[in-house]
C-alpha cells in the first residue's frame, strides 16, 4: 500500500470507532448512564420538567427549588440560575456546596459546569447560558457534609 491509501485506512478507521464510541455513549446516556456526580441519570419520566420559570425537587431531606431568569431563556445568551435548598422542616440550607452540570443528553456536549455562589438563606446562584437549541438536562449537584446528591430538570429550548 502507498502512504496516501494507509493514511485513508487510519482515517475511516478513526471515524468508524469515534461513531461507535458515540453510538455507545447516547445509548448510554439516554438508558441510565452515569451522572457527574457519579449517580445514575434518571429517565426523562423521573426528571422534572420546567411548566414555568421554576421547578422544584426533593432528595433525602433537602428541597431543591431551581429559577432561571430570563424564562423561557434565550440560546447563547446570560442565564441565570438560582437554587434555593432547605430541609424537610423548611430551614435555609446554607452550608452547600451547589454546582450545575448542563448537558444535552442525546449529544455530546462540552463541559457546562457553572458553580453557584452562596447569596443568603439557602439561596445560591450562578451565571451560565445554553449553547444550542434542543432538550437539556440540568443537574443541580449537592455536596455537603461529606455528600454529594443530584436532582435533574429538564428543559426544551
Amino acid at each position: 500500500m502507498n502512504k496516501k491509501t494507509i493514511i485513508f485506512v487510519v482515517i475511516v478507521a478513526l471515524l468508524a470507532v469515534g461513531a461507535f464510541v458515540m453510538g455507545q455513549r447516547r445509548a448510554a446516556m439516554m438508558h441510565g448512564g452515569s451522572g457527574s456526580a457519579g449517580g445514575e441519570l434518571p429517565s426523562a419520566a423521573d426528571a422534572e420538567k420546567f411548566a414555568g420559570d421554576s421547578a422544584a425537587q426533593k432528595v433525602g431531606d433537602i428541597n431543591v427549588a431551581l429559577t432561571i431568569n430570563p424564562y423561557p431563556p434565550t440560546m447563547r445568551q446570560p442565564t441565570e440560575f438560582s437554587v434555593t435548598l432547605t430541609d424537610a422542616s423548611g430551614k435555609a440550607i446554607n452550608d452547600a456546596k451547589v454546582t450545575l452540570d448542563l448537558t444535552m443528553p442525546e449529544m455530546y456536549m462540552p463541559p457546562n459546569k457553572p458553580a453557584l455562589n452562596f447569596i443568603a438563606d439557602g439561596k445560591y446562584s450562578a451565571m451560565g447560558q445554553f449553547t444550542m437549541r434542543g432538550w437539556w438536562r440540568i443537574e443541580v449537584i449537592i455536596a455537603r457534609g461529606g455528600q454529594t446528591q443530584s436532582v435533574f430538570f429538564d428543559l426544551g429550548l
